[in-house]
Parts: C-alpha cells; structure tokens; sequence
C-alpha cells in the first residue's frame, strides 16, 4: 500500500525511521513538541512519545525533497561533535554528560541518520553529492532545538556507523569527532552477556570478503573480534590530518572535561561542569545508580575462546589505536 506523504511545515516533529520505496527512502516522523533527549538512546525518547495518544493517530511521511526544504526553512543548532565508538566503551557515558546541560541537544544513535549513512547499500547507484545533501539534512532535522534555549547539537553514531567514517568526514568536513574504544577483551565480554546486532551475523555490517553463509557458521568469538577489529581499523585511518581525538575507556570520565570538552571547542562555566560531573558519576544506561568501573569484571569473565579471539583480530587494531592516541599527546 503506497504511504501518504506530505510536505512541510514540520515544527516539532522528529524523524524516526526511512522507509525504502525502491532506491527512494521515505522520511517517517514522530510529534515530540519541546520534549529533549535526555533518555540514553534516542530510540527510548522515541517510542515514549510514540505511546502518545495523538502519535497513535497519527503518522506523518514525507520525501527526503521534503526534508532537505523543511532545513532550508530551519537549519538547526550548529554540529558542536560526532561521537564515534567501537561499541560497550562509554560512549553513553559521554553523551549523557554532555546531555546534562539544557543548552545542549544530544542525539545518540538515531536509527533515521545512522541508516542513511548506509544508503547506498539500498541504492547502490545514489550519487555520492546527493547522498552528502542527504545526511546534512537529516542531520538539521535533528538538531532542531526544542524548547528554544539550546545553543549547540552533539550526536553519537551507531558503532557500525564508524565503517562510513570517510562519507561522513565529507559530508561534515568541519565538524570536530572522537573515537572511542577499548580493551576488546573487556568489550567481547560484555557482547557475550549481552549481544548487539553490530556484532551478530546477518545483523552487522559483515566481514568484507567474507560470504554471508560463511559468517553463519563462524564461532561467534571470532566474528565479533574481527568486526571489532574493522571498526578500529576505520578510524585508524582517519589519523593523522582529521579533527579528530582518540579516547580510550580508562581515561573516562576526567578526559570529558580534561580532553573532550576542549577538542568540541566548549568551555562551561564552574555550575555547568559540576552538573556535568554529577551526570559522569551515575551509570549511563541506569541513572538511578551510581557508576561503578567494571574493567577488572571483565577480564576475570573472559573466556579463553573470548582471548583467543580478541587476540588474533581486534588486539593489533587496539595497539595501533594506543600508539596514535600516544603520539598525539606527545608521550
């Protein structure tokens, strides 16, 4: 059944998914008014409102024409920083710091940008200059400010999203990013405990040069390893020339305001860091507790099939990851 599409205005609407009519994708956008993303992942924010009698009613849809108009009308805060991480590496712990101040709109992981990011897996044919005028202006839609004090937009891509790291330094030529990462022993084990679809196959971004029906019957070890392996190779080789940090996990929180908050050319007054402090010392995907570091935890649980792994395919990625984040500062 074809799907209604109009056209703006759309003030205080949020784009929540793409909906693939051949090689065009369909814009599906949800009511959110002045309500912030303050919740770990913008998909919670998302459904909360989408239990909303009125987004039970109703389902807005419009053309990415529609959408890149809609931004001409209203471009959104200015892109203060990209979040880029390797998956389980506190990632959510940056963005919930950042999030704690009301002049910032966080957005992390959003399913509309991350999938267009990988557009051109659907439309294999899609101009590289149209798919660039696309993500700009997905990316102003969700940087719209919502209840008018905000001054700046930050946004934390899916993990899988770090493999299209070059589009999107094209794209955002200017916008300053970091990459998170760490021991792949310690990020295994949490996967282990609980799966991610960037590192399950049929759901991830596969191996290159790997058959899809070879990945189904690897150890899934292995194929987590050698995924986590490609994502640290992706911002290797961003380095040097990119305006770009490398953070690794054992530096979290202090690199926020130490290392972070600088590289996004942002200097908070003594109230704002101390609000910001206060979001780093609770855990970023409960916020009734306290953060407690877990390094040590995920060492004693992995397994020798999880080192084994971790070993041969993400290990050298990681110490590459360390020398560059080393010469960076100059030790």
């Amino acid at each position: 059944m074809a799907l209604p599409v109009s056209a703006p205005p759309l003030e205080g609407w949020v784009p929540i998914r793409l909906i693939w009519r051949g090689a065009e994708p369909i814009v599906e956008w949800c009511y959110l008014g002045q309500e912030r993303f303050t919740h770990p992942f913008f998909d919670t924010t998302i459904q909360l409102a989408l239990e909303t009698p009125f987004n039970r009613l109703f389902r807005h849809h419009t053309t990415m024409a529609a959408l890149e108009e809609w931004t001409r009308q209203s471009p959104g805060l200015p892109l203060a920083g990209f979040i880029f991480h390797m998956s389980r590496c506190g990632s959510t712990a940056v963005s919930q710091t950042l999030a704690a101040l009301p002049e910032h709109v966080v957005i992390s992981e959003a399913g509309p940008l991350d999938a267009l990011a990988r557009a051109h897996l659907r439309a294999p044919t899609l101009p590289a200059s149209l798919h660039t005028v696309w993500l700009r202006a997905m990316a102003a839609a969700l940087a719209q400010p919502r209840q008018g004090g905000e001054s700046r937009c930050f946004i934390k891509f899916d993990a899988r999203t770090a493999l299209h790291l070059p589009l999107l330094r094209q794209a955002f030529p200017a916008v300053p990013w970091i990459f998170l990462y760490r021991d792949p022993v310690e990020v295994m084990v949490s996967l282990h405990h609980r799966p991610s679809a960037t590192t399950t196959p049929g759901m991830g971004p596969g191996l290159p040069d790997v058959p899809p029906e070879a990945t189904a019957s690897m150890e899934p070890e292995e194929y987590a390893a050698r995924i986590l392996g490609l994502l640290r190779e992706s911002a290797a080789a961003q380095f040097p020339g990119a305006p770009a940090l490398l953070v690794e996990y054992r530096e979290l929180p202090d690199a926020v305001w130490q290392r972070v908050l600088p590289h996004f050319c942002f200097g908070g007054n003594a109230a704002a860091m101390e609000r910001m402090r206060h979001a780093a010392a609770l855990d970023a995907k409960d916020r009734t507790r306290a953060f407690v570091p877990d390094s040590a935890r995920r060492q004693k649980e992995a397994s020798a099939a999880i080192r084994l792994a971790a070993g041969r395919w993400a290990a050298p990625r990681y110490a590459e990851l360390e020398r560059l984040r080393a010469h960076a500062s100059g030790r």
